[in-house]
């Protein structure tokens, strides 16, 4: 045989090896081939396509680069060049390198799709889409396609749509792992945890080392609260891909459930360190940090959250300075979190007053009476007007507002009680009350926060030894349909729960306000409710998780830091609440006797 026959029949065996995942004999024939013919630009492009598999980026680099020397028109050694760079993060290198290959090759499927997925980092969602579609239409049975597509549609919240496009790769190629495994996150974001562990041991099935998998079980896990086992996947991910970055801070998520806090950070920093601008990782070391209390760490870290995937942050006003602390005229503050942090963080408004002449607050309709009524010196705007730009020097979201003051609990300005009451309404509310003249203990047991409420909630039938307490009157502060819960309460304990007629508590907060002024003392879990009760300055039994779902003003304490009338009552470190609320029915019946 000729040189070139026996170059050809290390190339073919070379393909054949790639074509079966088998990478490293593919590596091997791919070389021996060169050896014998080492300007020939197909089989560079081969061996760097298979040295990226095996991760050998620089060398897979130096092949790609070496094919394109030699035939400059070589669209899939572009495509590499570009597969390399996004591996290193450098997204915006990654994206020319696509757009070459493209410029050669219009109809290069691969090349869309690839860059479809770069836009997706970059959170270009819309451009992302626009890549994946045309990849499709030149190439309808493309489950790669497909499948990352139905990433964007994740990342967009879009489940169901995200799902059919998981379900399309499938029934093109069932053995791909990363589409089962694609599926099962956002299966656990449906919270359908079963279905999502079952879809990633399917992909583990296909291709056991995977860690990116066992990582994504491992996030299964501890959704459930099965802590060892997360660490465990976390461990075998890592053990696979020691740089993997989203399981070091995955496992540092589950360690700060455990209150393995040190252990946590150093989590957090090791995810860093491979990864320096990975959001998640920085927004959960500031959160640990602000719950240790460790203020000046946390605050430096906490506009992070920002960049994460729950916010996907809107300014008020696009084009329009962030304000930076420094001496300003008008100042908009524009609200990015729940009802329940806004008020949190109102308490602030009065220290930023120092630094700032004018301040307007672009927030939630349905606290503007509140507002506007305990803070009279600032203006106070509905979120779903538009607003004009030339109104303003500078813009801040109110959750960052802490970190420009560097405030704590106790610092200067900062006072509590800070909310008013309209009296008008809170006594007409009082008239209303079937039993005048009993202790009025208002009630509160659920949050429908969509990622960590379950955790901070409570079943109304479970606070039943609170409502033995004789001499008081219970009054129903939870908004949502509670109709069933309270209609069981009465009929299965014989406790009757009161609701004022007329005041929907989701909708009308200022009325929810006066109910919570018109009672005696309040019960809640971590909700609105809390917070309209804090900074009232309502005696206020506050019910707490263990770790998960537990927001990180919370600290572990047993009188709040930011609201001194509420005392803190904890779940149980398996997850129960009797010793919380056996604490909670003793205390009541000491205040109802006072």
């Amino acid at each position: 045989m000729s040189t070139f026959e026996v170059a050809k029949e290390y190339f073919l065996e070379g393909c054949k090896f790639l074509e079966a995942e088998e990478f490293s004999q593919a590596e091997y024939q791919f070389k021996k081939s060169l050896e014998l013919m080492p300007d020939r630009s197909s089989t560079l492009t081969n061996l760097s396509a298979t040295q990226l598999k095996l991760k050998k980026y620089f060398e897979a680099k130096d092949a790609a680069e070496k094919a394109i020397s030699i035939d400059a028109g070589n669209s899939e050694a572009y495509l590499n060049l570009g597969l390399i760079e996004k591996e290193f993060r450098r997204f915006t290198n990654s994206a020319n390198f696509f757009d070459k290959a493209l410029a050669l090759r219009s109809d290069y499927a691969e090349a869309w799709s690839n860059k479809g997925n770069v836009l997706n980092e970059l959170k270009r969602y819309d451009e992302a889409m626009a890549h994946f579609d045309k990849a499709l239409s030149l190439k309808p049975e493309y489950a790669e396609a497909w499948s990352n597509k139905g990433n964007v549609l994740n990342e967009l919240k879009r489940y169901d749509e995200a799902i059919t496009h998981f379900d399309k790769a499938l029934s093109l190629k069932p053995d791909y792992a990363e589409a089962w495994s694609n599926k099962g996150n956002v299966l656990n974001e449906l919270k359908r945890y079963d279905e999502a562990m079952a879809h990633f041991d399917k992909a583990l099935s296909l291709k056991p080392d995977y860690a990116e998998a066992w990582s994504n079980k491992g996030n299964v896990l501890n959704e459930l609260k099965r802590y060892d086992e997360a660490m465990a996947h976390f461990d075998k991910a890592l053990a696979i891909r020691p740089d993997y970055a989203e399981a070091w801070s995955n496992k540092g998520m589950t360690l700060s459930e455990l209150k393995r806090y040190d252990e946590a950070i150093t989590h957090f920093d090791k995810a860093l360190a491979i990864r320096p601008d990975y959001a998640e990782a920085w927004s959960n070391k500031a959160l640990l940090n602000l719950f240790l209390k460790k203020y000046g760490a946390g605050w430096e870290d906490y506009d992070w959250r920002l960049k994460t995937r729950d916010f996907q942050l809107k300014l008020a006003i696009e084009g329009l300075a962030l304000w930076n602390g420094s001496n300003s005229k008008r100042l908009l503050i524009f609200s990015e979190q729940g009802v329940g942090d806004i008020i949190f963080y109102a308490s602030l408004l009065r220290i930023a007053k120092n630094k700032v002449e004018n301040i307007t607050l672009y927030t939630d309709a349905r606290l503007l009476p509140i507002l506007s009524r305990s803070f009279p010196e600032f203006k106070f705007v509905d979120n779903r007007l538009p607003l004009d730009a030339s109104l303003y020097d500078a813009q801040i979201p109110l959750g960052s507002l802490p970190i420009i003051l560097k405030i704590n609990p106790d610092m200067d300005g900062r006072s509590v009680p800070y909310l008013a009451d309209d009296p008008l309404l809170t006594t007409d509310i009082k008239n209303k009350f079937s039993l005048k003249k009993q202790f009025k203990c208002g009630v509160a047991w659920r949050s429908n926060n969509e990622k960590i409420g379950k955790n901070k909630s409570i079943l109304l039938s479970d606070l039943n030894e609170i409502f033995q307490a004789e001499g008081c009157e219970f009054i129903n502060l939870q908004y949502g349909d509670t109709q069933e819960e309270i209609q069981n309460l009465e009929k299965n304990f014989g406790t009757k729960l009161t609701s004022i007629e007329g005041i929907d508590l989701f909708k009308n907060i200022d009325g929810l306000l006066s109910i919570i002024q018109a009672c005696d003392l309040i019960v809640t879990t971590s909700n609105v409710t809390a917070h309209l009760a804090g900074a009232l300055g309502k005696t206020t039994f506050l019910l707490v998780p263990y770790s998960a779902g537990r927001i990180w003003y919370w600290h572990e304490e047993a009188i709040s830091s930011w609201y001194p009338s509420v005392t803190l009552h904890s779940q149980g470190q398996n997850f129960e609440w009797n010793g919380a609320i056996n604490n909670i029915a003793s205390k009541l019946k000491n205040e109802i006797y006072k």
